[in-house]
């Protein structure tokens, strides 16, 4: 075991970070210019309503602290936000810059890709603020010149976090700056790391993500739909295709994901195009043939399945599929058959069995599915 103080050094190392002030006119300058990204694919949508907006912009005019912005500069020296989304958006939207999604810090600023003006309402300590606009044609509405001067020159602590840092620690420190009031989903999290570890591959899971016959055959809730659970289920599924689950049982369940998945997109084991062409073709066929219902618990005695989508099932049923679906293309009773069957195995009820931690289920059924749906009648 090593000491602490050995500990204390080999993370220090492995995270890496910056800090220093800047106006808010240079923020917005960095946002216009398309070198800050305030939207990236981890972040959720902007939800502050207008009472939390006008706080924050009595706080930065009264000169209340506020806490620091965290950004992680990818290897085109952009920025991307890590924290503080609703305190940028509130602000970069009472100056009337404001882009409506990622798409638009790409293609150029135009009015209608801009959010629409909202006045301010009054607040505890500056009731004045009622009706406020940043600018206005009407005097009595808008901030003065000075006023604007004075939150254009205002500075907000940024922390940079550099992507020399390892995947271990920029996980983590994404997990703990995730300090809003809607948290990220762990996928969320691990999208940003995806994002910076390869933004093309990033892209190619959320289009697999979208396919119409997977989300077909996945029918997962609207809430884990909203938290990115459609890409964690692509992701799983590269990991089941592709992962050696070398690994310990307790392992924590989210952190071998992040670290498999980013393994793989390291040792380049993804054959994107042939990957792709598989991943449509399972998703297809099993809808093809079970519909809804393939990753629904079973009732052998009423040959139905109903309720949600099991996870365990997910991991049943994907690997097997997968390296043979040439075969159950041309068997579509023996998939059915296959798949029903293994609701009632032995090998899924000891996976999915209370107290079996989500590693070892994991494991477990990657393997089981790879008997159970082997290719062959036996």
């Amino acid at each position: 075991m090593n000491s602490l103080q050995e500990q204390i050094d080999t993370m220090s190392k492995a995270i890496k970070t910056d800090s220093y002030p800047m106006s808010i006119g240079e923020l917005a300058a960095l946002y216009k210019e398309g070198d800050l990204n305030i939207s990236p694919a981890y972040q959720r949508m902007f939800r502050w309503d207008i009472e939390q907006q006008s706080a924050l912009i009595e706080s930065i005019i009264l000169q209340i602290p506020i806490p620091p912005i965290y950004v992680f500069q990818s290897e085109d020296g952009k920025w991307n936000l890590i924290d503080g989304q609703q305190r940028l958006s509130t602000i970069f939207k009472f100056m009337g810059i404001l882009k409506r999604d990622m798409q638009d810090i790409e293609g150029g600023e135009t009015n209608k890709n801009l959010y629409e003006r909202e006045p301010l309402t009054r607040t505890k300590f500056l009731p004045a603020l009622e009706g406020k606009y940043w600018e206005d044609d009407d005097p009595e509405k808008s901030l003065t010149d000075v006023q604007r001067r004075y939150i254009k020159r205002s500075k907000i602590l940024i922390i940079i976090i550099d992507k020399s840092s390892d995947n271990f620690a920029q996980y983590e420190m994404f997990q703990r700056l995730n300090t809003g009031g809607s948290h990220l989903s762990p996928q969320e999290i691990r999208n940003c790391l995806l994002v910076v570890k390869n933004e093309d591959v990033y892209k190619w899971f959320k289009m697999l993500s979208e396919n119409e016959d997977f989300r077909n055959a996945v029918p997962i809730s609207e809430k884990d739909a909203d938290e990115q659970g459609y890409i964690e289920l692509v992701v799983k599924y590269f990991v089941l295709r592709y992962s050696e689950f070398e690994v310990r049982d307790s392992e924590n369940y989210n952190n071998f994901i992040t670290d498999e998945i980013l393994s793989l997109i390291d040792d380049e084991k993804i054959e994107r195009e042939k990957d792709e062409d598989i991943f449509k073709r399972t998703f297809k066929l099993i809808f093809n043939i079970m519909g809804e219902n393939a990753f629904k618990r079973y009732n052998p005695e009423k040959d139905t399945h109903y309720g949600p989508v099991l996870v365990g099932a997910y991991e049943a049923i994907v690997p097997g599929v997968s390296e043979n679906i040439e075969y159950y293309e041309k068997n579509h009773e023996m998939l059915k058959k296959c798949i029903d069957d293994i609701y009632t195995s032995q090998e899924y009820n000891d996976a999915t069995k209370r107290g079996v931690r989500p590693v070892a289920r994991i494991k477990k059924l990657a393997i089981a599915s790879r008997n159970l749906l082997n290719g062959s009648e036996n």
